[in-house]
């Protein structure tokens, strides 16, 4: 057989092998959406598509999820976050765009001040004034991000075990591939999913390091997060909130509602929670003992209590924050 016929039949096979490996992803994909559909709403801002729970009245709390995750991360289990602040307040979670059910604009442009003025179009939507925003990891910069933009539309903020400031640049080949056009787009319908499994349990096993990984948790993010599209908003979100907080973090200072910040002693964002403790005027600093990053799922009633002090710091004004 010729150099020329071997090259053309190992081309087939290799175009047949990453075939069967997108149609097993679109498979896949379906499988997952359908055995974790959403059970929220949906609000169309500006073109995107987001998904949302709402529940409960009074004062509203927002809750924005890290990177990569969805609702769920407040919402497992019977005695979760979602559920107890909604016996009190008026509890809402949005699955950032290109997560959990939401769509995205684009995978790369979709910036945190982008998504800050999508979640501000869906709380316009929904009628809600100046409420406290929860945000774990990715989502405190988006909240810090976005009570930069919307001061007068944020009653106080809670961020948990959160991203605040540019985190020392190291080369994660993964991330570097699924940034890549085209390889990028192709390697995610073909060879990450089998891949992605089990980066995907070790990066869980270390976000909730000293405790064990939620089984429920795992199972669907190993079916959602894993998606073609989130993974892109996923790798773009990385890089983005990098960029978004080298500015951002310059404007700390003038945040002047009150901010709690949550944060285990076993989490690797514990110094740069204190460097934002320092920088906030009116923040209290609360290091959680034993536990690590994903303090919404291991100890929803130590957030649940911070969310509840941020409103007794809360200062009425004429129109707003009246007690439910």
């Amino acid at each position: 057989m010729s150099a020329r016929r071997i090259a053309a039949v190992t081309a087939a096979i290799a175009i047949a092998a990453l075939g069967a490996l997108t149609l097993r992803t679109i498979a896949d994909v379906r499988r997952a959406e359908t055995e974790f559909p959403p059970f929220g709403q949906f609000a169309l801002i500006d073109g995107v598509r987001l998904h949302y729970l709402a529940r409960g009245a009074g004062r509203p709390v927002v809750l924005l999820h890290g990177n990569p995750g969805f609702v769920q991360d407040f919402t497992l289990g019977r005695a979760n976050v979602f559920d107890s602040l909604a016996m009190h307040y008026r509890a809402i979670a949005i699955d950032r765009p290109g997560h959990g059910h939401s769509g995205r604009p684009s995978e790369a442009g979709t910036t945190p001040r982008e998504q800050a003025r999508l979640v501000h179009g869906l709380l316009q939507q929904l009628g809600v004034e100046r409420p406290v925003l929860v945000g774990h990891s990715w989502g405190g910069g988006l909240a810090l991000i976005y009570a930069e933009q919307y001061p007068q539309d944020v009653a106080g903020l809670v961020l948990v075990g959160t991203r605040a400031y540019p985190a020392p640049q190291r080369v994660d080949p993964v991330y570097t591939i699924n940034r890549m056009p085209v390889i990028g787009p192709l390697f995610r319908v073909t060879l990450l999913p089998p891949v992605g499994q089990r980066l995907l349990a070790r990066r869980l096993t270390n976000a909730y390091a000293p405790d064990a990984v939620r089984a429920d948790h795992l199972a669907a993010a190993r079916a959602l997060w894993l998606r073609p599209s989130q993974v892109a908003a996923t790798v773009w979100d990385t890089r983005n909130l990098q960029l978004a907080l080298d500015s951002a973090s310059r404007g700390y200072g003038a945040i002047a509602m009150p901010v709690v910040i949550v944060v285990g002693d076993h989490d690797g964002g514990l110094d740069d929670s204190r460097r934002l403790h320092s920088a906030i005027s009116r923040s209290e600093l609360r290091v959680l003992p034993g536990a690590g990053h994903e303090i919404p799922l291991t100890r929803p009633g130590a957030l649940a209590e911070a969310v509840g002090h941020v409103f007794t710091l809360v200062v009425p004004t004429a129109t707003h924050d009246t007690v439910p």
